[in-house]
């Protein structure tokens, strides 16, 4: 089975790059244009730190630079998943029908054909840039043990919000159009580029357990940066938030699809 899926998911990724790569100049435009957007807020914790001093808290400079390029990371991965939030106008439309009707698990062909591979490597090749250089030009020396822990962080903190956003598009299947839902949803996604843990208590504990924000962006940033002391509770988060999306989640799709009806009942 994990043969048969692995090779549907390598054809719908060759479809994507072939489809997004049809014009080679856009590639390099977008990584210039991540590179671009990414520095207007280099230059906003510049300038900030140059108010208030060396140190925002116990994020310098070099941090926060780190920080922006860990945003990129976490939007490289969540790029593979973006078919998931396209649910809701593929209910609406009566358009799941060709999915329920594939041999194959309905939620990896409606992930698996909206996979955005190469707006995903755009993404991570600019992190790469912005980290990279960031260690390079502020001497940072992070340990390959940090490195590797903060990266597992977050492939697991992008698992849950999914997982939280997944499950928001779902309630389509019961409300309707909840597109609106979905924006405030995303509105919430702006705070990965800010530490939250520099945010009043009750902000911190909205990012950390109910919209995870903080698993993103954040606590992988302290981890990779060495100063993850509570890395094991940021684990724990972390695992137990995957762990209760998760069945959610599976209970919450096995009830959206009994509800379903396509166009003619």
């Amino acid at each position: 089975m994990w043969r048969k899926y692995s090779r549907l998911l390598f054809r719908f990724v060759a479809i994507s790059f072939r489809n997004m790569s049809e014009f080679r100049i856009d590639f390099f435009t977008s990584v210039v244009h991540s590179l671009i957007y990414q520095a207007i807020f280099i230059v906003f914790w510049k300038s900030v730190l140059s108010f208030t001093g060396q140190n925002l808290g116990e994020w310098r400079f070099p941090d926060l630079v780190i920080l922006s390029g860990f945003t990129l990371v976490s939007n490289s991965i969540m790029l593979w998943f973006s078919g998931l939030l396209r649910l809701p106008q593929k209910v609406l439309k009566g358009e799941l029908d060709k999915y329920l009707s594939k041999p194959v698990s309905p939620l990896f062909a409606l992930v698996a054909e909206e996979v955005n591979a190469l707006p995903s490597a755009q993404r991570m090749l600019s992190a790469i840039l912005i980290v990279g250089g960031a260690c390079l030009y502020f001497g940072i020396r992070p340990a390959l043990g940090n490195v590797l822990l903060s990266l597992l962080l977050m492939v697991l903190g992008c698992f849950v919000m999914l997982l939280v956003q997944g499950w928001i598009a779902m309630l389509t299947f019961w409300w309707g159009d909840v597109s609106y839902l979905n924006s405030l949803v995303g509105i919430t996604g702006d705070y990965e580029r800010y530490p939250i843990n520099l945010f009043p208590l009750g902000v911190r504990w909205f990012l950390t357990w109910i919209i995870p924000i903080g698993a993103i962006s954040t606590f992988p940033a302290l981890v990779f940066l060495g100063k993850g002391e509570s890395a094991a509770v940021y684990f724990g988060i972390a695992a137990l938030l995957a762990v209760f999306w998760s069945i959610v989640f599976q209970f919450s799709w096995r009830k959206a699809l009994c509800r379903y009806e396509a166009f003619g009942g």
